[in-house]
Parts: structure tokens; C-alpha cells; sequence
């Protein structure tokens, strides 16, 4: 899967629509971890008491090698990366309940899954992102006031040597 993703990654770099990709991706993971739930992890619970929680991790990862890849391409908040950013959120709260439901209490091996989740940390993407939109447009504001002084001074140095005349 993940190196279908690689392929398919390259060449919708070039057309731009890598966001509605990653939006694909996240519904079809979720819908795949639905499945697992309710089809898969009952039998194999059998051999493996947390099968439920371990699927849920390895999704978890997968989908985040995926989005890390494409953040790493992110320059700047838009639209589609804040989309992609939610739906990779809500899907993370898809695997943690999965792991949840699965896990008894006191489970030690639960506790391993969960901390083997790494966090996508979307909400601190999503600012730092932000923190730099901003950054940015307050650097063409202080820009565009300079040019506008620098304007204003030539412009009255003008008029005066005009008035002189």
C-alpha cells in the first residue's frame, strides 16, 4: 500500500491534487478499520489478545508516514491542508478508540499500543502553520508601509524642488 502511495505520491505532486488524494486515503483507511473491527479482530483474537488495537496501530502509522510525507511539502496554510489536517484528526480518534474498546484496563500490552501511537499532533501543525502565515503577511505589511514612506518622501521632495522653480 505504502509504496502504491510513493508511486501515486510523485505523480499527483505535479498535478496539485495531492490534498484530495490524502482525503481519499484517510476515508478508505477508516473504512478498512471498520472492516478490521468488525470482521477481522474477533477471530484473531483468538491467537492475539489485542488484535483489534495492533491493526489500529499499524494503520495509525501507516497513514502518518503518508501525511508526514505530505507536510513536508506543506509551505504555507491553505484550505486543503487545514481539510487534510482535520480529517487526519478525526481519523487518529478512529484508531485511539479502536485501541480503547480493545484494551483492558490493566492490559500492560494495551499500554504498549498506546504509546507506540505516535501523536499526529494536528492542532500544532495547524497553528504553526498559522504563526507563519501570519509572520509573513505582517513582513509584506512592513514592506509595502516602507515603499509607501519611500513614496511619500520622493514624492515631497518633488513637489519642493517643483515649487521652487
Amino acid at each position: 500500500v505504502i509504496e502504491a502511495v510513493n508511486a501515486k505520491y510523485a505523480e499527483l505532486q505535479i498535478k496539485g491534487e495531492l490534498s484530495a488524494i490524502l482525503l481519499h486515503i484517510a476515508q478508505e483507511t477508516e473504512e478498512l478499520a471498520i472492516k478490521e473491527r468488525q470482521n477481522f479482530s474477533p477471530t484473531l483474537k483468538k491467537w492475539h489478545p489485542t488484535a483489534s488495537a495492533s491493526a489500529a496501530l499499524m494503520l495509525h502509522s501507516c497513514y502518518g508516514h503518508v501525511l508526514r510525507q505530505y507536510l513536508s511539502d506543506v509551505t504555507s496554510l491553505t484550505r486543503e491542508a487545514v481539510e487534510v489536517l482535520q480529517r487526519a484528526g478525526k481519523l487518529e480518534k478512529v484508531f485511539v478508540q479502536m485501541v480503547v474498546e480493545d484494551v483492558n484496563e490493566g492490559d500492560e500490552n494495551g499500554k504498549t499500543v498506546v504509546k507506540d501511537m505516535v501523536p499526529y499532533e494536528v492542532d500544532s501543525v495547524i497553528l504553526n502553520l498559522l504563526k507563519k502565515w501570519i509572520h509573513e503577511s505582517l513582513s509584506k505589511g512592513r514592506e509595502c508601509l516602507q515603499r509607501a514612506k519611500e513614496t511619500e518622501v520622493s514624492f515631497s521632495i518633488i513637489i519642493f524642488f517643483h515649487l521652487k522653480i
